[in-house]
């Protein structure tokens, strides 16, 4: 049974009593708990739904929270998030502990639905996990095939109440490159890219191919390329330039601190490594990304010594925690990060 098919019996009100989601794609692992709450009385939902941290979670907590009934509902629902079980850790639970609670998925009560959710790999050799996969459903959350990735493109433009036209859609997803073997993006990567698009053009305007490029994730990581070259060589007027442009395109001053504190742990990295005598080709296959990239970062490297790298990582940091806190605001904080590092 695929993600699709399990979501759509959701919506019917058709529910195991066990489930097992795991992956790296977030946002889909993300929809299930969402499908859960539409599932239950809105007004009775503090009753009928509890969400678990896995991290912490002990056997007389699971048990106690499943044997709850529901109240003035059809069903319980309990969310248990990264179960340490299912990776293969047994920080709260003891063998007797484990083996008690694999009979237990086999008898759960009918009024109510069990919800793992693992955010990333689950060790597939565990017997809870066969159980599971035995008498409820589990389900790997990978990435979309190409058709639904187009399906749920157009949506999500559609929802945001801009006109786009198929060729469009399919010029978007393969410049974003999702699909890509080595790429980590996830579907909320794409839905900020989006967000991001609907937001420069404007409710009921078209998104054109232009305009594509010039919001592409491709131009904003080439900017933020730029940006630190124009650091690296002290030219303040060029670096000052490029935030204020990314700026008006829709980057936020957090996205941009994020993506700099990116690249720079990243020739961090590259340099560590090609210290270590290994080629700009195996540096790349032991990043998992493209040799341009490590050749990229090599290059700016020679641009910063570590220290002043280290010192650029704690200040954007620092910044970070004052603007989410109102203690600095956002324009002032770039400002200082080009005039500082350009002296």
């Amino acid at each position: 049974m695929n993600y699709k098919d399990i979501i759509k019996s959701m919506n019917n009100n058709e529910f195991k009593n066990v489930y097992l989601f795991y992956g790296r794609e977030f946002y889909l692992i993300e929809n299930v708990i969402k499908t859960c709450k539409k599932s239950l009385n809105e007004s009775m939902i503090d009753f009928n739904l509890d969400i678990l941290d896995g991290k912490e979670l002990t056997l007389d907590q699971i048990l106690s929270n499943a044997e709850t009934l529901p109240f003035m509902d059809e069903r319980k629902i309990l969310i248990i998030k990264d179960f340490e079980l299912l990776k293969g850790k047994k920080k709260n639970f003891s063998d007797s502990d484990e083996s008690e609670l694999i009979e237990y998925i086999e008898k759960v009560p009918s009024t109510t639905v069990i919800v793992f959710l693992v955010y990333g790999d689950v060790d597939k050799r565990k017997s809870l996990v066969k159980k599971i996969n035995k008498v409820g459903i589990v389900n790997h959350c990978d990435k979309l095939s190409d058709m639904d990735l187009f399906k749920w493109v157009k949506n999500r433009f559609k929802q945001n109440e801009v006109y786009i036209n198929d060729s469009e859609i399919m010029y978007f997803i393969e410049q974003e490159g999702y699909r890509d073997k080595n790429s980590e993006k996830t579907l909320s990567d794409l839905e900020n890219e989006i967000n991001k698009i609907a937001s420069f053009v404007g409710k009921g305007n078209n998104v054109t191919k232009a305009i594509i490029d010039k919001l592409s994730q491709k131009k904003v990581e080439n900017d933020i390329f730029k940006l630190i070259d124009e650091i690296g060589n002290k030219n303040s007027s060029h670096a000052m330039k490029i935030v204020t442009d990314m700026i008006l395109e829709g980057e936020s001053v957090l996205g941009i601190f994020a993506m700099v504190s990116k690249q720079f742990k990243l020739v961090m990295q590259a340099r560590q490594l090609q210290n270590q005598g290994y080629s700009s080709k195996v540096i790349a296959e032991k990043l998992s990304t493209h040799p341009f990239v490590v050749t990229k970062a090599l290059k700016q490297g020679r641009l910063f010594a570590d220290e002043a790298v280290v010192d650029m990582l704690n200040f954007i940091l620092e910044s970070d925690f004052k603007i989410k806190n109102g203690l600095m605001k956002d324009n002032l904080a770039v400002e200082i990060l080009v005039s500082k590092y350009c002296q």
